[in-house]
């Protein structure tokens, strides 16, 4: 981590949230050049940044869209499901178990090998439409964590603006047209896993008391100062 870095608004906003218990004490953030945004990595136990994506799109932001932005992704490793990263990985073991048997390699089995690659198909098919739609809803939880922190500690009593303000920004410079492909397209049955912007507010807003959005108490994991 360069000087810089350790001394700009967004590291000094991920200690104070640590300080507070809502981000892990152990989570890192990571400046990654291979990250495309802004990511939770929970096998690193990170938080990853693009440098030039944070610079075009939230150096902007304020001190709460930060916070949200970092507590989203919090949200990601605390809530999401382990398991998930392990689905696209499905194919891959198929192969494995291809190239470790000889006898399906040269033939000697009839039919084995069509068999075999329509398995395989199949196998990333569903496992990739599984995960696809698991992203998409892990989407709803995460951004939950991060309002429910905001209303609980931060006294914010409309989060779902928060979100609307920021999303259009980071969902625009997110994309590029390398990440684009006809695979990815034909195995989802949208054209991004993420769920639409509107539809997120909605969801968002409709988890808070219409009354007077009293702040939310925030489940702990036993590690929020007291």
């Amino acid at each position: 981590m360069s000087e810089a870095d350790r001394n700009s608004r967004l590291y000094r906003i991920f200690r104070e949230l640590q300080e507070k218990g809502l981000i892990d004490r152990r989570r890192r953030l990571v400046r990654c050049p291979f990250t495309v945004s802004l990511r939770g990595c929970p096998a690193l136990n990170c938080i990853r940044y693009r440098h030039s994506f944070y610079e075009r799109n939230l150096a902007w932001a304020s001190d709460d869209a930060l916070r949200f932005v970092l507590l989203h992704e919090e949200g990601h490793v605390r809530k999401g499901s382990s398991l998930l990263s392990a689905l696209p990985a499905l194919p891959v073991l198929l192969c494995l178990v291809f190239l470790g048997h000889p006898p399906l390699q040269a033939g000697d089995l009839p039919g084995a090998k069509p068999a075999f690659i329509a398995l395989l198909l199949l196998t990333a098919f569903f496992a990739y439409r599984t995960y696809y739609h698991r992203m998409c809803d892990e989407e709803f939880v995460a951004d939950r964590y991060a309002a429910d922190a905001m209303r609980c500690c931060y006294r914010v009593r409309d989060p779902g603006d928060l979100l609307q303000n920021l999303l259009p920004g980071l969902l625009a410079g997110a994309s590029s047209p390398r990440r684009k492909s006809v695979i990815p397209g034909m195995l989802r049955s949208e054209p991004d896993y993420r769920p639409s912007i509107s539809e997120r507010v909605q969801r968002l807003r409709a988890a808070i008391d219409p009354g007077d959005r009293k702040p939310a108490v925030l489940p702990t994991d036993g590690d929020i100062s007291r």
